[in-house]
C-alpha cells in the first residue's frame, strides 16, 4: 500500500512497483487524484486527512488488507507516531517506518535542528542575519519555506514557529539511505538535484562516500529502520551540511531505483525478512510528466 498515490510524483513509483510483481493499493486524501489513482494502483481509496480523527481507523482497516504499508506524506509519520499504541502490534509491524522517537525527532525541524547540534551533526547553523531560509516546524516538499534576502524580511520572520537556517550556497544533494530492522547502514545514494519543484526533475545519481560516511553518523544518533532520505549542501570548501531529514521514502527514490539501488525492493525484501544487497551506478536522469484525459463534457 502506498501514500500519496495519484500525485505526479507518484506515476513512476506505482509503474515499479507493479513491475516488481506487486499488487498496490494507493491512497489519496485529494479527490482530484482519484482517476490517476486508479489508472496506476490495482485497488484505489480515498483517504481522511492524516490529522483528522477518522484517519488511524481508517488506516487499521486498510492495514488488514496489505503486506506493506509506504507512507509518503510527513503529517501521516505524526499520526502513526501518536497512535502507535492504539494499532494492534501486527499492524504496526506491517508499517515500514522507524520507531516512534525516532519519528517524532525528524518530522519536527525545531527538534531535529537542536538533536543534530546535540549530537555534533553538521546541520546548517540557526542564522543570526540574512541571507536565511525560515522553514516550518512541520513542513514538506518546500511548502511554507521563505527565504530571507534583507534585514526586513528576517525581522518579519521572528517569532514564528519554526527554524531559520543560514543560507549556505553550494551543490544541493538528497540521499537516499537504507537500514536494516537492526539500524545497520546497508546503502546509500546520493542524488545531485540539478533542477527542482518541490521534488528533483533532473539529477545525477551516484555513491559519495563523504555522504555515505554523513548517513552512518546519522545512523549512530537514530535507529533507523527501511529506507530514509536527507537533504544536504556541499559548500565551497567541500563540508557537506545537513539541511533537513525525511525518516521515510522521498518522492524521488525512484531515480536511486534506476541506479540500481532500489529503496523499494529493499524495503519490501528486509519487511519479509530476506537479504538485499544494492550496487549503485552513477546516472543523470530526467523526470517529465504525461498527460491524461477524461471526458466530462456529460
Amino acid at each position: 500500500m502506498v501514500s500519496a498515490a495519484g500525485s505526479p510524483a507518484s506515476v513512476s513509483i506505482l509503474r515499479h512497483l507493479r513491475t516488481l510483481g506487486h499488487q498496490v493499493i494507493g491512497l489519496n486524501a485529494s479527490p482530484e487524484t482519484e482517476v490517476l489513482g486508479r489508472a496506476f494502483c490495482d485497488e484505489f481509496y480515498l483517504a481522511p486527512l492524516a490529522h483528522t480523527p477518522q484517519y488511524l481507523d481508517f488506516l487499521a482497516d486498510r492495514l488488514k488488507e496489505v503486506d506493506i504499508f509506504l507512507p509518503f506524506i510527513d503529517e501521516e509519520l505524526i499520526a502513526i507516531a501518536e497512535g502507535w499504541n492504539q494499532l494492534p502490534r501486527e499492524l504496526v509491524a506491517r508499517i515500514a517506518v522507524s520507531e516512534p522517537s525516532v519519528l517524532r525527532d525528524c518530522v519536527d525541524k525545531c527538534r531535529f535542528q537542536g538533536a543534530c547540534l546535540d549530537a555534533n551533526l553538521p546541520i546548517a547553523p540557526e542564522a543570526t542575519a540574512p541571507p536565511a531560509f525560515f522553514k516550518p516546524r512541520n513542513g514538506r516538499g518546500g511548502k511554507g519555506v521563505i527565504e530571507a534576502r534583507d534585514n526586513r524580511m528576517f525581522e518579519a520572520l521572528q517569532g514564528r514557529n519554526g527554524v531559520i537556517q543560514r543560507a549556505i550556497s553550494g551543490e544541493e544533494y538528497t540521499v537516499d539511505a537504507i537500514f536494516d530492522l537492526g539500524g545497520k547502514l546497508l546503502a546509500t545514494v546520493a542524488r545531485k538535484r540539478l533542477r527542482a519543484a518541490g521534488v528533483s526533475t533532473i539529477g545525477e545519481v551516484g555513491f559519495d562516500e563523504n555522504l555515505h560516511d554523513l548517513a552512518e553518523r546519522l545512523g549512530r544518533r537514530w535507529t533507523f529502520k527501511y529506507a530514509i532520505n536527507f537533504q544536504s549542501i556541499r559548500d565551497a570548501d567541500g563540508k557537506d551540511w545537513i539541511i533537513e531529514l525525511n525518516p521515510r521514502l522521498a518522492g524521488s527514490a525512484i531515480f536511486s531505483a534506476l541506479a540500481g539501488c532500489d529503496p523499494f525492493a529493499a524495503t519490501i525484501a528486509l519487511a519479509r525478512g530476506d537479504a538485499w544487497k544494492g550496487h549503485p551506478k552513477h546516472l543523470r536522469v530526467w523526470r517529465y510528466w504525461e498527460e491524461m484525459a477524461q471526458d466530462i463534457s456529460q
